[in-house]
C-alpha cells in the first residue's frame, strides 16, 4: 500500500494531538502502518489488531508493545483465518500496563503474559484454532477478581476423565457468563469451578455434535450458592430444537441450549430434569415448539399462574394438563399461539376450565388462542368456553415478545 494511501489517516491523527485514540489496524499493511502510527501510539486507549499470521508481523508493526502503550485500556487481537496459528511458546510481549480492563482474544494463544493482567473487568476469547490449556485460563479467571463480563466460545487441549479437582472454587464479580463449547465437559468444569454474584447472568451452549451431556451432568458437583441464580427463578422458557431451557428471576437468569442432530444420544429423550432445577417458585412458563414429552407434575410447579405454548404442543402436555384439573393450583392464564385449534381441542379445554372451577380455589381467568393460518375456533365454542372464564380472546394478532420474560 502507498503513502499516498495513508494521507487521510495521517492528517487524523495530527489533528488528534493528545486526545486518546482507538485504533482499528490490519497488520498485513507492514512497515506502513508502523511508520504512521509510531509518533501517536502512546495516546492509544483502544487498539484493535487484525490479520496477526505470526507473533513477528505484530511485534514489527507495533515494536516495544505494550509498553509504548501506557494508556491502553482495551485490546482487541484477532489472527487470520485460514492461517496457521502461532508457536504459542514464544511471549512477544513482557507486562501490560495496570490500565488494561478489556481484552478480547480471537484464536490468540493466552501468552503469560496475558495470565499477569489483574485489572480486567471484560474478557471475550474465541479460540477454536487455538486450543489453551484449560488451567491457564483458570488462571487468567483466578487472576482477575474485578471481571464483571466474560464470553467464551472456545475449545481447550484434550480433557482428562475425569477431571481433577484441584482448585478451591473461584470468587468472582461476574455478572455475565457465556460459554460456548463443542465439549460439554468445558461449561461443567468451569460452571463448578466459579462462584457468581447473585443477579448473575450465566449462558451455556453446547454445540452440534459435541459431547452428550444433559442439564444434570452439567450441572453436577455446583451447588445453589456458586449459582444463586437458580434459587428462586419465578420464569421457565423452553425450547426443545434447538433444547433450550431458561431460567429467571430476581436473582439473575440461567440458560442451557444443546444444538443436537441426529448422533444426538439425548434425542426424543426428556429434556426438562426436574431433579436439579427448583421450580418451585415459577410462576411463568413459556413453550416453544415443544415436540419432545415435558412432564407436567402438581409437585413440580405449585406455583404456575401463566402457561404460554407457542406452536403445536406434544399430545402429553394437553393430556396431562386436561386430565388433573387441579395441577398448579394458582394456574390463571393459558395462552395458545401459532397452535392447530381444533373442535375437539375446544371441547377439551372447555371441559378443563369447568372441572377446574368447581375443584379449584383458583379459577381459569383469562384464556388467549392466537392460533397458525387463521383457522379460529367457531363462536359457539368460544361461547361455550367463556361460560367457565371471564376473559376469552380469539383471533388475537399474535407479535413474538422480544423476551418472553417480559411478557403479559
Amino acid at each position: 500500500m502507498s503513502n499516498h494511501s495513508f494521507c487521510p489517516m495521517e492528517l487524523c491523527l495530527e489533528r488528534s494531538k493528545g486526545a486518546p485514540l482507538q485504533l482499528d489496524l490490519d497488520v498485513s499493511w507492514g512497515p506502513e502502518c508502523r511508520d504512521l502510527i509510531t509518533p501517536y501510539i502512546q495516546n492509544t486507549e483502544t487498539l484493535r489488531c487484525d490479520s496477526i499470521v505470526a507473533v513477528e508481523d505484530f511485534t514489527q508493526t507495533l515494536p516495544n508493545f505494550p509498553q509504548s502503550t501506557p494508556n491502553l485500556r482495551s485490546l482487541i487481537l484477532e489472527h487470520a483465518i485460514d492461517y496457521p496459528t502461532r508457536d504459542p511458546s514464544t511471549d512477544p510481549f513482557e507486562s501490560f500496563p495496570n490500565t488494561v480492563t478489556s481484552l478480547s482474544l480471537y484464536d490468540i494463544p493466552l501468552y503469560p503474559s496475558f495470565l499477569e493482567i489483574g485489572t480486567l473487568t471484560t474478557l471475550t476469547l474465541h479460540h477454536f484454532e487455538v486450543r489453551p490449556p484449560l488451567d491457564a485460563f483458570l488462571d487468567l479467571l483466578e487472576g482477575n477478581r474485578l471481571l464483571e463480563y466474560v464470553d467464551l466460545t472456545i475449545d481447550f487441549d484434550e480433557l482428562p476423565s475425569p477431571i481433577p479437582r484441584h482448585r478451591d472454587v473461584i470468587m468472582s464479580q461476574i455478572r455475565h457468563l457465556s460459554i460456548a463449547c463443542v465439549d460439554a465437559r468445558i461449561a461443567r468444569t468451569i460452571v463448578s469451578s466459579i462462584s457468581l454474584l447473585r443477579g448473575s447472568r450465566l449462558e451455556i451452549t453446547v454445540y452440534s455434535g459435541g459431547a452428550g451431556l444433559g442439564l444434570n451432568d452439567i450441572l453436577s458437583g455446583t451447588s445453589v450458592a456458586q449459582l444463586p441464580n437458580l434459587s428462586l427463578p419465578t420464569f421457565m422458557e423452553y425450547c426443545s430444537s434447538p433444547r433450550n431451557v431458561r431460567l429467571a428471576g430476581p436473582d439473575g437468569t440461567f440458560s442451557y441450549s444443546h444444538e443436537w442432530d441426529d448422533k444426538d444420544p439425548f434425542q426424543g429423550a426428556p429434556f426438562m430434569e426436574f431433579s436439579i432445577l427448583p421450580l418451585t417458585n415459577v410462576r411463568k412458563v413459556y413453550l416453544w415448539h415443544c415436540v419432545s414429552p415435558i412432564f407436567f407434575h402438581a409437585s413440580s410447579l405449585p406455583a404456575l399462574e401463566k402457561l404460554t405454548i407457542d406452536g403445536d404442543p406434544d399430545s402429553s402436555h394437553l393430556s396431562v394438563l386436561f386430565s388433573n384439573p387441579s395441577a398448579s393450583p394458582l394456574l390463571k392464564t393459558l395462552k395458545f399461539q401459532n397452535c392447530a385449534i381444533t373442535e375437539e381441542f375446544m371441547e377439551e379445554l372447555t371441559r378443563f376450565a369447568s372441572d377446574r372451577k368447581n375443584t379449584t380455589s383458583t379459577r381459569l381467568h383469562r384464556v388467549v388462542i392466537a392460533p397458525r393460518d387463521g383457522k379460529f375456533p367457531t363462536t359457539d365454542s368460544i361461547r361455550r368456553l367463556g361460560k367457565h372464564v371471564p376473559i376469552v380472546e380469539a383471533g388475537v394478532e399474535w407479535v413474538e415478545p422480544a423476551d418472553p420474560a417480559q411478557e403479559t
